[in-house]
């Protein structure tokens, strides 16, 4: 890494000492914000009414219940993870990964099952159809634009996945029975995670979606399975991981094809063709994703905070707690009771949850990002005012031809930036893993100043808020 400027600003300060409970206790308020443009490509993406949650979540975290266990429990020392930190920040993250991330756990939880529960009659609805074109649907009095893939051939190689992963599953764990019947719930699973994940990206859109809470849902209940089979060491940890990794892969490629064959529809593509060519890029990218995923734990380690992977990092510690003995239940009950505070509420959960589990100095830009977003919103509002038009979605936007209103336009080349923040952010994370593994040290500074990397950080909220308005404001568009 070059080191030029920090990419995270923390401040914890001292608020005085207080008598709590015949102790003196020291109050605390913390502060901070990583100056990531990916960030706040997300931010612009999800909307400011999401990425406004996903900030409460961490100001719920972070500003009130951090907070209050210091008040009352004190300090603790710092995990070996946040000594660098020094003693006051790292005792706050360890307070923080240590408890009050089981919150968040919790209401993710709750916050996935809602959501399954929500569309169980779209589910069932899915299921009839499939078996009815197991039993002899055809597409042969179908139109061009209406033809899948034979439901017969996709079950055929649903069952031919079964027979590798029921070896796999008889080589961690050396249980004939055990593996077969997780080998059964994968695919179970999978095809409930797959068709809740697509419809909800059809609902809400990829960047919505939360594939994470489902999950997390289908994790936890994978676990408590396993425990009742009493396979609480390694091999039955890694089984769950191993379901739960196959799930949450199998609901991001639904969603993904989801949108492809939204995308496909409206310029007469034929879906059994995407379909083909969306297994094709599925097995192409299996070949090199675990390189990547190698390059980037070699030189950040997943689950650190350089890396944090919070999915990854939850995965972990729901099976650890559950089947190693480990999960601090009151927590997340806790977790679990804020959500259906939030359901009866009618809120969103997941992007509270999420809000609480990760460092807030994540949920900052995502929140900066949704306020530039809702400032463009009202811009365009202010000077186009309210039609009568259909609204249509963000991606739709992104891929229309014919008509392009200037607001339209406006949106969607914000959509082309936030993209390109995104995949460059990612791009050059990768490409900073592989200088470190090679020992290349191309550092500037010893300790990177932090008000540089703020202020690029903020000539780059300010090229978003102005370059998908550009066109409007310079009068190229009335």
């Amino acid at each position: 890494a070059l080191k030029i400027f920090s990419g995270t600003i923390e401040y914890i300060g001292n608020i005085g000492k207080y008598l709590i409970g015949g102790k003196i206790r020291e109050g605390w308020v913390y502060g901070g914000v990583t100056t990531s443009p990916a960030l706040l490509g997300v931010g612009w993406i999800i909307g400011p009414e999401i990425s406004s949650f996903v900030l409460v979540g961490g100001l719920l975290g972070w500003a009130i219940i951090v907070p209050l266990i210091v008040l009352v429990g004190g300090l603790p020392p710092p995990l070996e993870e946040y000594a660098a930190l020094g003693p006051s920040l790292g005792g706050f993250y360890t307070v923080w990964g240590e408890q009050v991330r089981y919150i968040g756990v919790g209401a993710m939880l709750v916050g996935g099952l809602w959501a399954i529960w929500s569309i169980r009659n779209n589910l069932v609805e899915s299921v009839k159809e499939a078996i009815i074109g197991i039993k002899g649907g055809s597409v042969k009095n179908k139109k061009r634009t209406e033809q899948d893939l034979s439901y017969k051939l996709v079950f055929i190689l649903i069952v031919l996945m079964v027979i590798p992963i029921f070896l796999l599953y008889i080589w961690l764990s050396n249980t004939i029975g055990i593996s077969l019947i997780m080998a059964v719930i994968t695919v179970v699973f999978a095809f409930i995670a797959s068709a809740l994940a697509g419809y909800l990206t059809g609902l809400v859109g990829s960047s919505n979606c939360p594939i994470s809470g489902v999950t997390v849902a289908v994790l936890l209940i994978v676990s408590l399975i396993m425990l009742g089979f009493g396979a609480t060491g390694a091999a039955g940890m890694a089984i769950v991981i191993f379901i739960s990794a196959v799930i949450c892969i199998g609901g991001s490629i639904s969603g993904d094809l989801l949108q492809a064959m939204a995308s496909g529809h409206m310029i007469g593509a034929t879906p059994r063709r995407l379909q083909i060519a969306m297994t094709f890029g599925v097995i192409a990218i299996s070949a090199v994703i675990g390189i990547v995923i190698g390059v980037l734990h070699q030189a950040f380690e997943i689950g650190s905070r350089a890396l944090p992977a919070p999915q990854a990092y939850l995965m972990a510690g729901i099976v650890r707690g559950i089947l190693g003995g480990q999960m601090l239940w009151p927590y997340v009950l806790a977790g679990a009771i804020l959500a259906l505070v939030l359901i009866l509420l009618n809120l969103p959960v997941l992007p509270v949850a999420i809000g609480i589990y990760l460092p807030f100095t994540l949920s900052v830009p995502i929140f900066a990002g949704g306020c530039i977003r809702y400032a463009t919103d009202r811009f365009l509002k202010k000077k186009y005012g309210n039609t009568n038009e259909e609204e249509i979605s963000d991606w739709e936007l992104a891929i229309k031809k014919t008509a392009l209103e200037p607001k339209e336009k406006a949106i969607r080349t914000g959509l082309l930036l936030t993209a390109g923040l995104i995949a460059g952010e990612a791009l050059t994370g990768v490409i900073v893993a592989v200088l470190i593994i090679a020992g290349i040290n191309l550092s500037i500074f010893h300790t990177p100043p932090t008000i540089p990397g703020l202020l690029v950080w903020i000539y780059i909220a300010v090229l978003l808020a102005y370059i998908p308005l550009r066109d409007i404001i310079n009068g190229r568009h009335s």
